[in-house]
């Protein structure tokens, strides 16, 4: 008896004469496919009849079809048939990644909710957001105050009432019938502000810059937090704090203007650990801090090293922050061991701004310090937005082990030779996952440290790599033994990618995981039924969940790689971005200390304007060569029946103007390290290395409408 077809995945945003790649399951019974446009809400309007269109290489985990040429852009409606029945879909509509408010899960009337994900906005004029009150009265429209494909941001009425609702949203495209659910949303108040100021000079403070500041504002931080919260204020003055100032929660540190204030740390001969720190519910804002020997400058929603529990509402803005450790004439010998007593102390390099915990907030601040410029780990909610963030010596940024968080219209440089860039990772043994991160419209520059990488994702090792079964619709049992060096204790929130044999191409989550003795005994509760159960033939890995990464419209000058995902990926989008001199765009997965696979990624309309790199090609061991869009599935060339790395892969649109080309490696032809892959509609002009390379690793490939212009300005 033959299998009904499954599917799991098809990419999307396609417009005319785009190639689409369904993943799934007893897909070589598919006979035949066809495609419509979708009616727009004007009566009539761009609707065509469905067409019969090829399929092409059609295999049990994958097909593949082309829009037709003559259709209009908009929603595509797609049919497969087979002998036991047909599936049918939507092409474009809008797929929801995550939403977000300034109040995290929650928006206050009058303020911001953010939707991101996959065609989100496709016509501006006619995209709409109706939130309907749960139990019923009337409907709440925000209106658009900004948006396209991959985020819009809504903006909610004044007098719309607190309650739980029901969101639905139409990307502008099709009728009345394919609005989305977009899942439900509160609309509360915001915190009230307890209203009470605390004039640090009212407790003694001078702000001459050479009397000691500490005592008083301590007390003045006391008094705040005795009256269950308020604002210690700053006039205008430089204050001298020679101790680690610690703020209450409730409690907001707020000077007379950024240029105004000055918070002046000495020169320490052994620096306090963090120079300003609170757990929960504080803010610094409109002030400058000046620090020589230090270590982390602000620390929020940490204890020590490790997450606050429940830390909350935490938010930098407007903060200046000048420090060096490495400030006047110091001789080689004194950089020397000030360098070895902070990496001894700071393993990563100390933080400028470290936070972690629920609804972070870092906005419009001028960071300059001697390690990393900004540390989150596990935030949820977070708007990192308008910041200039210089990485110091052996410094980068890192977003670690996070959710929901805007990253945006940031510039991101390297205040030393040896600061590099950073990214998303999960790089802790108390995370398990990294997902839904908004990377937009930031610039980063001149980022020649280290592995210069401006923008990446990281995160080595896994839990478990081997055969697993079905012994339940969400439950599977674990076949082999758990990886040497199992990545984290976490197990709930990683994700199971199902690598080969039956059912090959599911992604699912751990919701619990149980152990034993006897490893035949180990299993997995996932967090939904599997499509298709797995069997004696079924390969899986567990690993670190990194998922719905958007990197969007960023402007990369004199870096390394300009950005790529390494390692695990799930859905991750690299569209609009703009390259000078960097080594390129990247889908790179490998073994990273365990099989590390990526899958539904897309390189869609990235630029490279000038490709001549600086030891930051795809071999970096060559002081200058070409940049790449790379798509790198590094498979062990003498292992034999490997499963791909690499799948589901989009690479069109880019433009690459002038030294650079496109490279495609799966490395091993006995294992393919990349299946499944689409390059098309890509412009390639003068390159050394040809336009699109592809080597004997790659199966189930698309090369299609990628054409060669000259030289371009």
């Amino acid at each position: 008896m033959l299998a009904q077809p499954a599917v799991f995945w098809f990419n999307d945003p396609v417009g005319p004469d785009d190639t689409v790649v369904v993943t799934g399951d007893a897909l070589d019974q598919v006979t035949g496919a066809t495609v419509s446009r979708l009616q727009d809400a004007e009566s009539g309007a761009g609707s065509t009849a469905a067409k019969a269109v090829d399929i092409l290489q059609s295999n049990s985990q994958s097909l593949k079809f082309v829009i037709p040429k003559d259709f209009a852009a908009g929603l595509y409606h797609f049919t497969l048939r087979s002998p036991d029945g047909t599936f049918s879909a939507n092409l474009n509509l809008p797929t929801i990644y995550w939403t977000q408010g300034n109040l995290g899960e929650a928006a206050s009337p009058g303020e911001w909710l953010r939707i991101f994900g996959r065609n989100i906005v496709r016509r501006p004029d006619r995209a709409r957001l109706v939130l309907t009150p749960d139990g019923g009265g009337t409907p709440i429209k925000p209106a658009l105050s900004g948006g396209g494909m991959w985020q819009a941001t809504f903006q909610l009425p004044d007098d719309a009432k607190a309650g739980r609702y029901r969101a639905r949203l139409s990307n502008g495209d099709g009728g009345d019938g394919e609005w989305v659910d977009a899942g439900y949303f509160e609309v509360r108040a915001s915190a009230p502000d307890p209203g009470h100021s605390f004039d640090v000079r009212a407790y003694g403070a001078v702000g001459d810059g050479k009397a000691n500041s500490t005592r008083q504002v301590r007390l003045a931080l006391e008094a705040a937090s005795e009256k269950g919260g308020g604002t210690v204020y700053f006039p205008r003055g430089r204050y001298l704090i020679s101790e680690t100032l610690v703020i209450p929660p409730g409690v907001s540190l707020r000077g007379e203007r950024t240029d105004l204030v000055n918070l002046v740390f000495p020169d320490f001969t052994d620096a306090p650990d963090v120079l300003i720190k609170g757990t929960s519910r504080f803010s610094i804002e409109d002030l400058t801090i000046y620090a020589s020997n230090h270590g982390h400058i602000i620390s929020g929603g940490l204890i020590g090293n490790e997450p606050a529990p429940d830390a909350s509402d935490i938010a930098i803005r407007r903060v200046r922050i000048r420090a060096s450790a490495f400030r006047g004439h110091m001789t080689p010998q004194q950089t020397f061991q000030r360098m070895g007593v902070l990496q001894m102390r700071y393993p990563a390099s100390p933080d400028s701004i470290r936070l972690s915990g629920d609804r972070i907030v870092v906005s419009d601040c001028d960071v300059v310090g001697s390690g990393r410029s900004l540390y989150l780990l596990r935030v949820s909610n977070g708007v990192v937005s308008g910041n200039i963030l210089n990485n110091g010596r052996f410094g980068w940024y890192s977003i670690t082990g996070s959710n929901r968080v805007i990253f945006e219209n940031n510039t991101v440089a390297a205040a030393d030779l040896q600061g590099s860039g950073g990214g998303i990772n999960t790089l802790s043994n108390a995370v398990s996952a990294s997902e839904n991160i908004f990377v937009s419209r930031n610039s980063f520059k001149g980022l020649i440290g280290g592995d210069r990488e401006a923008m990446t994702t990281d995160g080595p090792g896994g839990y478990y790599f081997g055969g697993a079964q079905s012994t339940a619709p969400n439950q599977i049992s674990l076949l082999g033994a758990l990886n040497d060096r199992v990545v984290s204790s976490k197990w709930a929130g990683a994700v199971v990618m199902v690598v080969d044999g039956t059912g090959a191409g599911q992604a699912v989550r751990v919701a619990e995981f149980t152990q034993t003795q006897a490893p035949s005994q180990m299993s997995i509760t996932l967090d939904r039924p599997l499509q298709v159960s797995l069997d004696a033939t079924s390969v899986i890995c567990v690993n670190q969940m990194q998922q719905n990464y958007l990197i969007i419209d960023n402007q990369f000058e004199d870096t390394g790689v300009a950005a790529q995902t390494y390692g695990t990926a799930l859905n991750h989008v690299i569209a609009g971005n703009r390259s000078v001199r960097t080594g390129g765009f990247y889908a790179r997965a490998g073994i990273y200390f365990h099989f590390q696979p990526g899958w539904q990624l897309q390189l869609l309309d990235n630029r490279i304007v000038e490709g001549n790199s600086y030891q930051a090609g795809p071999d970096r061991e060559i002081s200058s060569g070409e940049a790449v869009v790379a798509v790198q599935g590094i498979q062990p060339d003498n292992r034999p029946n490997r499963p791909p790395l690499l799948r589901a892969i989009v690479v069109r649109g880019n433009q690459l103007d002038q030294d650079s080309h496109i490279e495609v490696r799966g490395v091993s032809p006995a294992s393919p390290g990349i299946r499944d892959i689409i390059v098309e509609g890509n412009t390639i002009g003068a390159s050394r290395g040809g336009a699109v390379s592809m080597d004997r690793g790659v199966v189930w490939q698309v090369e299609r409408r990628n054409g060669t212009n000259s030289l371009s300005k």
